[in-house]
């Protein structure tokens, strides 16, 4: 298993989340409304399916960039420190 950076780890997280959560629910919306098991099934892994592709491209650049707002409000925060530090 190769390593991965940390922003594809956090996009595989979100995706597998988001996935999940989307199977979960129309599961059991499908199965609250009297859907038969195996068509609640089928539903659910398709509605998976599409949450996985939508999921993975909508979520890549978002987490890129939390990221990179995260970087910058610690790159600000180092610098207004740094002359407090210096004194």
């Amino acid at each position: 298993m190769k390593s991965a950076t940390g922003s594809h780890e956090l996009t595989r997280l979100v995706t597998a989340y988001c996935t999940s959560f989307a199977f979960g629910l129309t599961f059991l919306i499908a199965t609250f409304a009297g859907v038969d098991g195996t068509t609640a099934l089928w539903r659910s892994v398709t509605v998976a399916v599409i949450a996985l592709v939508f999921g993975y491209l909508l979520a890549t650049p978002v987490v890129d960039a939390v990221l990179e707002a995260m970087a910058r409000d610690e790159a600000k925060r180092a610098a207004q420190s740094k002359p407090e530090d210096d004194a």
